[in-house]
């Protein structure tokens, strides 16, 4: 009897498990390359101090005598040109704002991409990290580890180590650099560790009034700037499709991602009671002010901008130009058309429409007319860094930004990409609306979506830098180890729980986005008013079963997340640990991710209100998504945001397949991180 019931119970109601990355288990090939290209990332500042052999060995590379191993030779004669010619000195700052140094930055990478095997690959960035700018060295060798066949899945440590300086204040890296002064904490073990607080930008200084500050933790958080900095690799703006194969959607996801990060910003705006963004215009006083305590590795200071302050004069060819820029894209949104080169027109409310406009946007090189509509995306990064003009090409001060890993920090970037999102949400306003039948699958119903306790709080996190500082190898055999101490924001780990009724078997895709209530005066949102600000949190494809299907999602499966990486030198350890040992080294194939822990914003100790939607349809089509950044996979074959991207009016989206839940964040202080009430 007893069995029967429970077959009857496991047919009525099925338990579905969701999909995860792929691992994979490193061969010797792997992990010698993986060695390689972390040994290519040491000391880069430092190459023949640190490791005469690898100095060595680099300057006997002749790249000329050696052009036959290269597929290109024109881009090996291109870039030996430009060296014989000179090129950014050693010790410079390097933006890829600034043309001359994106040639330069291009030229190397093109050779590195071009070397037919990685032996040559290999011995090519010996000689560029013992003779060439250390930034452009740095930016060259990332994409081209993320794009060679050869180093598919290679892990890359993270930015915040091989460049501290452009993720940590400066008086914190002062004190780095003399590890013999006091407030350090040395600890035991493999190396001789020194361990340095930091605080985030403005906690000595008297700017109670400045409101900005309250976000620092989240503008400041050294893994979303490093998301920051891979997204923008993900399609190198100076990269073209038709020579480096990208997929037709570079411009949408330029657009999409931006809004995403927008999203989140604006949530975490929301529990700090910050109101919204402020537009701004080009003629008047900008309202943001920008105070950064760092300076890059030659000493020179971050550029810093008052609040309330007027463009300076030396900008107004700028503004003049983005205004030009802004209605051109403006009027293309309108009527519907962007102008190639010559006399062709391109019609932009089509399947390709969105990443048409994205390009033209962005001003990347798959843009149909970069000279009419330039890059607005450039063009604001130079009007609101506020900093100097170059005296000489090579003598640059750029903004943060210009840099990528630093241009979340600035408040300013923010109001810039309102603005850009403000075109992509123009350009769905003008597109026919979904109707009720795309959207209600009456055959799917969702019968209950409940989720675990959500609680944030404040996590103390050591980051290795000593990578990123100047050494004394005389000193030990061993390097020490230097660590910044940050508390960062984390959550504990949550589960979803959905149970859908299907009419039959199928495939079926499950979205769920995270979005304001109440507005900051707590004015309760009204649809669809709130739906632009949700940020989609998890989207995954999984078999239903006829009947009851029972779903347990856990936080740490969504989507495109990853959990903050190892340091280095664990990371190091367990690799030589498996080429000379007897362990297994696993690895996931991908690079990077968004921070699991930042998933949620900041809660509140009496409970932050928030709201879910919960996007049940089913699958007709299979879209595989591949990247070599975040990895592979499986999206049905919808735009980006549905059924968010177009609101419809008069619709309170509570069809069966569809669900809005209420929650609220708690917040806890670290003291009682584990206390239960």
């Amino acid at each position: 009897m007893f069995p029967r019931l429970w077959l009857l119970g496991l047919l009525a109601c099925s338990f579905v498990n969701a999909e995860y990355y792929n691992t994979k288990t490193a061969d010797k090939d792997f992990l010698l390359k993986q060695k390689k290209v972390y040994n290519l990332l040491y000391h880069v500042s430092q190459p023949a101090e640190i490791n005469y052999t690898w100095y060595e060995e680099g300057q006997k590379w002749d790249i000329e005598a050696n052009i036959n191993l290269y597929s290109n030779p024109a881009a090996v004669k291109e870039f030996l040109y430009m060296y014989k010619n000179s090129m950014l000195p050693r010790g410079e700052v390097f933006s890829l704002y600034y043309p001359y140094l994106l040639k330069e930055m291009v030229a190397l990478f093109r050779l590195f991409y071009y070397a037919n095997d990685f032996e040559t690959f290999y011995k090519t960035a010996l000689w560029a990290r013992n003779n060439i700018n250390e930034g452009e060295y740095i930016i060259a060798f990332y994409n081209a580890v993320l794009r060679r066949q050869d180093t598919k899945f290679i892990q890359l440590p993270p930015p915040y180590e091989v460049c501290p300086y452009l993720f940590f204040n400066s008086e914190v890296l002062q004190k780095s650099h003399h590890a013999s002064l006091s407030d350090l904490r040395e600890t035991s073990g493999e190396h001789k560790t020194y361990i340095f607080r930091a605080n985030y930008s403005g906690w000595y200084m008297n700017r109670e009034y400045y409101l900005e500050n309250k976000l620092n933790y989240f503008m400041e958080d050294i893994g979303l700037n490093a998301y920051y900095f891979f997204f923008r690799q993900s399609f190198p703006f100076w990269m073209s499709s038709s020579e480096f194969g990208f997929q037709d959607y570079r411009g949408a996801e330029y657009l999409y991602g931006h809004q995403q990060i927008m999203n989140r910003y604006y949530l975490e705006r929301l529990t700090n009671e910050l109101p919204n963004l402020e537009d701004f215009d080009w003629e008047k006083p900008f309202y943001a002010g920008y105070y950064p305590t760092m300076t890059y590795q030659n000493g020179l200071p971050f550029p810093q901008r008052s609040e309330w302050s007027n463009f300076p004069s030396y900008k107004y060819k700028y503004i003049t130009d983005i205004k030009d820029k802004e209605s051109r894209i403006m009027s293309a949104i309108d009527t519907g058309y962007v102008f190639g080169n010559g006399t062709t027109k391109y019609y932009i409310y089509n399947e390709d429409g969105l990443n048409i406009l994205g390009n033209i946007i962005e001003g990347n090189e798959d843009s149909f007319n970069q000279r009419f509509y330039g890059s607005i995306d450039a063009l604001g990064r130079k009007i609101l860094g506020y900093n100097l003009e170059p005296s000489s090409k090579y003598k640059i001060l750029p903004s943060a930004l210009e840099i990528f890993s630093t241009s979340l920090r600035d408040p300013a970037f923010y109001r810039l990409y309102k603005r850009i999102v403000d075109l992509y949400y123009r350009y769905k306003m003008h597109q026919t609306p979904y109707n009720k039948d795309e959207l209600i699958y009456p055959n799917l119903k969702i019968e209950s979506f409940s989720i675990d306790k959500l609680i944030t709080y404040f996590e103390q996190f050591d980051t290795t830098i000593s990578n990123g500082l100047f050494m004394d190898a005389q000193k030990d055999d061993k390097l020490p180890l230097i660590k910044i101490r940050q508390p960062r924001l984390n959550h504990k780990p949550f589960n979803f729980h959905i149970t859908i009724n299907s009419d039959k078997a199928m495939k079926a895709a499950i979205r769920i986005f995270l979005g304001p209530k109440y507005t900051s005066h707590r004015k309760l949102y009204e649809l669809p008013e709130n739906l632009k600000y949700f940020y989609e949190i998890d989207n995954w494809i999984l078999d239903l079963n006829a009947g009851l299907n029972k779903i347990t999602r856990n936080s740490q499966e969504c989507f495109f997340t990853i959990n903050d990486q190892e340091p280095s030198e664990v990371f190091y350890s367990k690799l030589e640990a498996s080429l000379y040992g007897d362990k297994t080294f696993n690895y996931y194939e991908r690079v990077f991710g968004f921070p699991e822990r930042l998933l949620l914003p900041k809660g509140k100790k009496e409970g932050m209100p928030f709201q879910l939607f919960l996007y049940v349809s089913p699958v007709s089509t299979e879209y595989q998504f591949t990247s070599r950044i975040w990895g592979d996979y499986k999206f049905d074959n919808r735009p980006f945001g549905f059924p968010l991207d177009k609101p419809l009016d008069n619709f309170n989206y509570d069809g069966p397949n569809m669900l809005f839940k209420d929650i609220l964040i708690y917040h806890k202080e670290e003291f009682d991180i584990n206390i239960t009430y």
